[in-house]
């Protein structure tokens, strides 16, 4: 019987030992599945961080070639602008240079009042000519007799008392003045009314 008894205690020694390795393989097979979803999270929050840093990426460099579009056609659109301004101002800049003879043109048509002068008709044609090229550049003429003055467009010289027009209309143009596309490239030099 002792030995019996031996032998039952050896048995639930062994069996002892038996489920404490079966629990420990368990705890074991539990420890590397909790690490192996562990390690598995860590790679699906590495591959997510990832993901969202190449959104981010993507949505900079994005944004990057959007603020680069913009600027692209803010430059096309201000070269454009000046190119036309450059242009504008050369051609205010000839006519201003053209100015004088279209003058000197009228005071020769305005100092020969003879109808039968072929000097007059030569000098008619090629007045009406350049008006008609100036014409076509974009040149007027500043409207100033009997308007009321405007600092803007027109320069006084002198004033006159006169009781047939009111203060501050023009009496007399002394120069006439010309815009150029609606740009002022020379004032009217006038004479003015004052009370």
């Amino acid at each position: 019987m002792a030995k019996a008894k031996k032998h039952d205690e050896e048995k639930v020694k062994e069996q002892e030992q038996q489920d404490e390795e079966t629990s420990n393989a368990t705890n074991e097979e539990s420890v590397s599945k909790k690490n192996e979803e562990n390690k598995n999270n860590k790679e699906t929050e590495q591959i997510e961080d990832k993901n969202e840093s190449n959104n981010e990426e993507v949505e900079i460099l994005n944004n990057r070639l959007l603020r680069l579009q913009a600027d692209f056609l803010n430059y096309k659109s201000r070269t454009e602008k000046e190119k036309l301004s450059s242009y504008g101002n050369a051609v205010s800049d000839m006519i201003l240079d053209l100015l004088p003879v279209v003058d000197n043109l009228e005071r020769a048509l305005n100092a020969d009042k003879s109808e039968n002068n072929t000097f007059k008709e030569g000098v008619q044609m090629v007045y009406t000519q350049l008006m008609g090229i100036l014409d076509k550049k974009g040149l007027k003429e500043v409207e100033s007799l009997h308007k009321q003055f405007d600092h803007n467009v027109h320069y006084g010289v002198a004033f006159e008392a006169s009781d047939e027009f009111e203060d501050g209309i023009i009496l007399d143009v002394l120069q006439k003045g010309y815009t150029v596309n609606d740009k002022l490239v020379r004032p009217a030099m006038v004479r003015i009314c004052r009370k």
